[in-house]
This record gives C-alpha cells, structure tokens and sequence, in this order.
C-alpha cells in the first residue's frame, strides 16, 4: 500500500498541483469532516437544536444524521424482537 507522501506524490503529478496545495486541501477537508461530524454528534445527543445543527452544517447533513439514526433504532428494535 502507497505511503501518505507517495499518495500525495502521484495526486500533485496526476492533477499537475503541487503537494503543498494538496496538503492544506486536505487539512481544509478534514477540518469540514470534523465539523460536521461535531455538530451532528452534539445534535444528535441534544446539546444543540436541530434549527443550530441546520445552521451549521446544512439540512442535508441533519436528515442524514436522523435517517441514519432512525435506521440503526428500527435494527435494534428488529434484533431485540421489539
């Protein structure tokens, strides 16, 4: 399996970028992940309101969030024979 560098390595000659702009995109990117991830996890747990979750992230990432959690309660429901 290719290293971090070599991914980064072949994405910068792939895309004609060098690594530099590569590396701040990808902590740009996962800044964002971990955004959303946070908000979703304090709404999801109730420390914040749907209204702030949507005003943070977007309504997509919050049905998201309910459609995967609604999912995972009805399988557990289904297992424990609920």
């Amino acid at each position: 399996m290719a290293s971090t560098l070599e991914k980064l390595e072949t994405i910068a000659r792939l895309t004609n970028q060098e690594v530099t702009h590569l590396i701040a995109r990808a902590i740009e990117l996962g800044v964002e992940q971990l955004w959303v991830q946070t908000i979703v996890d304090l709404y999801l747990k109730g420390q914040i309101s749907r209204k702030e979750a949507i005003q943070a992230v977007g309504l997509r990432w919050v049905e998201w969030a309910e459609q995967t959690r609604d999912a995972i309660l009805e399988d557990v429901r289904w297992g424990l024979g609920l």
